[in-house]
Parts: structure tokens; C-alpha cells; sequence
């Protein structure tokens, strides 16, 4: 289905003190990314350099000098390259150091993301973690309640929290994204994401202006009760978010993660919010050149 596509994979790997500890999460990663394709090249950006007998094979690392610099500023660091590669490969993924992604999960997205992308939605993913045999979401943890039907695919709607560490376009996508006000570090601080999180959240951010909100395909589990796709599930390896776990217990499991009272989600509105906020000080043109099409016929001119 995709053998022919070129995929890049960016991952932001900061030294710090524990850094020995998550190479082991790093391999695994590594051996997920390579099951997806063969073409496929895997650039890991570091902010020191690290000893060859600690390097996985057939990955390129790259250095980065941040002795004067915000050690969170490499998060951003990739950017120059995926620039540089815009027109070579055919699929951009950047990720933190500790998301495992699968062959599930990019076959998920080649399933699902031109349905949403037409409709101007971005498909969604759900970071989560594994404790006592039980999944819970780490960024969710309050019931998604709208949902959505387009070509016959039942969504829900994540207007809670889209984060989830990592983001994936396909070209022409990324490269609306290059060009946008979000892709360089030049940006006001109105989005409430730190620096890190800012780039790991990509071009899907609450209150950015590219998508109307993220979208999740659901299923229906054995107890026919609602339940996301679960080849939307993307594993947190570190697992240090344990404390949220016993905090919001149930509600953040993965099997109540949605309401089964859902609302019809409200698209005329979301329309129209969207275009406001796309236009923001051209949306008075942007009304007046829709009024004026639509009464053009009435006119003598």
C-alpha cells in the first residue's frame, strides 16, 4: 500500500542524567520504526556527543551544540533538516524519545488521514501507558463526548487535549506547515504549550488555526460500548505518569474514555468559529466576499 513512500523519523534525544536508562526504550523504538519500511531513515538529534558502543546501527545521529543555549531548545533543532528534506521524502514524523509508534499505527493513518484533512480535521492519536495490565490515557482524562460521522465513519472528537508527544504528515501537508506562522520558534507563547511541547505538538494545537479540531475513528469493543480505534494507541515507554493514573482512576482508563451519552458534534458552529479564527482581521473580507457571491446573480451590473 505505501512501499513506494520515502518516511523520515526525527527523534529528539536530549543527554541528561538518566539518558542510559531510556537507550533501551530508544531501541525499541528503533525496531518498531524499521518493521513499518524499508524506506525508511531514522535521524536522532543529540546535544552530546555519545559513545559509539551506545549507538544503534543504521540511524543517523546528529549533534547539536546547545552549551549557550536552553538544553529544551533541541526539541527544535530538526526543524532546519526537515526543511532541507521537504521535497525527498514522502512522510515527516517527529517524536520524543520514549513513544513507541507501529506498523499499526501508520497503517491507522494512511487509513484515516486524507478523510480528515479534507474535511480540514487532524487525525488523532492517544498517548497511554500500561500499569496492573490496564491502559490508561496520560493527555485524556476527561470523557470525550462529541462525535461525528463523515463517509459513514462514526469519529469522536478530541477538543480535550490533542497533544501526544510525536506528530506525522504526509509532504503536502508539511510542507503547509513550513509555511505557516507555527513552523519557526518566532511565535508568541499563546498556545499555553512550554518549548518542548510546542514542537512535539506540531501543526494540531488547541487554538491553531490548520485543523478544526483532532478526530478519533471509533469501534465498538465486546461489550458493544464505544471505544477509540485502538490502532490509535501510541505507548508512553517511560511510564513515570503513574501519579494522573491513580488520580483520575477509571475515568482515565481506555475503555471509559468515551461517553456513551455523545452529542451531535456541532460543525456549522465549528465552521464558523474556524474561518474567524483562520482570518482573524481579514474575516470581515472574507464574509463580504462570500455575501457578495451569494447575491451576485440578484445584481445589475
Amino acid at each position: 500500500m505505501y512501499s513506494n513512500y520515502k518516511i523520515e523519523v526525527h527523534i529528539n534525544f536530549l543527554l541528561g542524567k538518566n539518558y542510559l536508562n531510556r537507550i533501551n526504550f530508544l531501541r525499541k523504538i528503533i525496531v518498531s520504526y524499521k518493521k513499518i519500511s524499508k524506506n525508511l531513515d531514522i535521524f536522532i538529534h543529540i546535544n552530546k556527543k555519545l559513545l559509539n558502543k551506545y549507538k544503534i546501527k543504521d540511524v543517523n545521529y546528529i549533534l547539536h551544540n546547545l552549551s549557550l543555549e536552553d538544553p529544551y531548545l533541541l526539541s527544535w533543532k530538526s526543524r532546519k533538516l526537515i526543511y532541507e528534506q521537504k521535497d525527498i521524502y514522502d512522510v515527516f514524523i517527529y517524536s520524543e524519545d520514549d513513544i513507541l509508534f507501529t506498523k499499526n499505527n501508520f497503517d491507522y493513518w494512511i487509513n484515516f488521514k486524507d478523510i480528515c484533512i479534507k474535511n480540514n480535521f487532524n487525525l488523532g492519536f492517544i498517548r497511554v501507558e500500561k500499569n496492573n495490565n490496564k491502559i490508561y490515557s496520560i493527555d485524556v482524562t476527561t470523557q470525550l463526548n462529541k462525535y461525528l460521522i463523515i463517509n459513514n465513519n462514526r469519529f469522536i472528537v478530541n477538543d480535550i487535549n490533542p497533544y501526544c508527544a510525536f506528530w506525522i504528515y504526509d509532504r503536502q501537508e508539511l510542507n503547509k506547515f513550513i509555511n505557516s506562522n507555527i513552523w519557526n520558534f518566532n511565535w508568541r507563547n499563546e498556545f499555553s504549550y512550554g518549548v518542548r511541547e510546542m514542537s512535539a505538538i506540531g501543526w494540531h494545537g488547541l487554538k491553531m488555526t490548520r485543523y478544526k479540531d483532532t478526530l478519533i475513528p471509533l469501534a465498538k469493543s465486546n461489550k458493544k460500548k464505544y471505544i477509540v480505534n485502538l490502532d490509535s494507541l501510541i505507548y508512553h515507554l517511560t511510564g513515570n505518569y503513574y501519579s494522573v493514573h491513580k488520580l483520575e482512576g477509571k475515568k482515565s482508563r481506555i475503555n471509559n474514555l468515551v461517553d456513551e451519552n455523545q452529542l451531535k458534534y456541532n460543525n456549522t458552529y465549528k465552521n464558523y468559529y474556524f474561518f474567524k479564527l483562520k482570518f482573524k482581521n481579514n474575516y470581515y473580507i472574507y464574509l463580504m466576499s462570500n455575501f457578495f457571491k451569494k447575491i451576485k446573480k440578484f445584481l445589475i451590473i
